[in-house]
């Protein structure tokens, strides 16, 4: 299963991060997938490179909306503290949107 997690109030959590590590180790690919700007991320690649997350698996939305990208990078389920993506992904895509 291909599962994103947003970044900002999800991934960079404790609880966020937990979940993650144990989605790879239930041998699922996991990739960030962030409104972020693709610039000065250190954190976001900080934060990858600790739970194990490959950077080619991080991907920046510049502000846009995430279910174009859960599409094209046919994501399986995305987890977001967004519950206006949540709703985007669960109503314009075939992917799990779950709210964090």
């Amino acid at each position: 299963m291909r599962i994103s997690y947003d970044f900002d109030d999800t991934l960079s959590t404790e609880r966020g991060q937990k979940m993650a590590i144990n989605d790879i180790k239930n041998g699922n690919d996991v990739l960030i997938l962030t409104a972020r700007q693709s610039i000065d991320n250190e954190e976001v690649f900080k934060v990858a490179d600790m739970i194990g997350i490959k950077r080619s698996n991080i991907h920046f939305t510049n502000g846009k909306d995430k279910w174009s990208f859960v599409i094209r990078l046919k994501i399986d389920k995305h987890i977001d503290n967004n519950k206006e993506q949540v709703d985007k992904i669960n109503k314009l895509t075939n992917a799990e949107g779950v709210l964090f």
